[in-house]
């Protein structure tokens, strides 16, 4: 398999479905944002924003247990767990903070969605990065 995804032309929701197709037994995947507001999401959508706040939450509630940043944490439940994993890159300080949460029901193997959103977020970066302005201002240079 390769390390990451394509991601040539692709839109954020596109390589969120294209999770949900490759990893076995997940429903949903949601990226949040620094301030917990839902970027993108595949899968079922009808709570896609109470998720992306959830995820929000719990990851607040989490730094402030350990020390040191946390880089993922997992709720399991009964019928279906959460993953999430941090989304950002140090090397794009505007992107610290994001949020990759995945649901799965309780036959997914946690090595398969680990794996898959690894590789997902090394595809992510370039679409979450600010890209340079070039051109000019407008009503500059009149």
């Amino acid at each position: 398999m390769p390390d990451t995804v394509p991601t040539s032309g692709t839109t954020l929701d596109g390589l969120l479905a294209g999770f949900l197709t490759r990893t076995p037994h997940t429903s949903r995947v949601v990226l949040v944002s620094p301030d917990g507001l839902k970027i993108a999401h595949a899968g079922e959508t009808d709570k896609s924003e109470q998720l992306a706040a959830s995820i929000s939450g719990m990851s607040s509630l989490s730094r402030g247990s350990v020390r040191g940043g946390v880089r993922q944490f997992i709720v399991e439940g009964d019928i279906e767990s959460l993953f999430v994993t941090s989304a950002g890159s140090a090397a794009e300080p505007a992107t610290v903070g994001t949020l990759l949460g995945v649901v799965a029901d309780s036959e997914a193997d946690p090595g398969v969605i680990g794996w898959e959103m690894r590789s997902l977020t090394k595809s992510l970066a370039e679409h979450l990065s600010t890209k340079a302005r070039t051109g000019t201002h407008p009503g500059q240079g009149r």
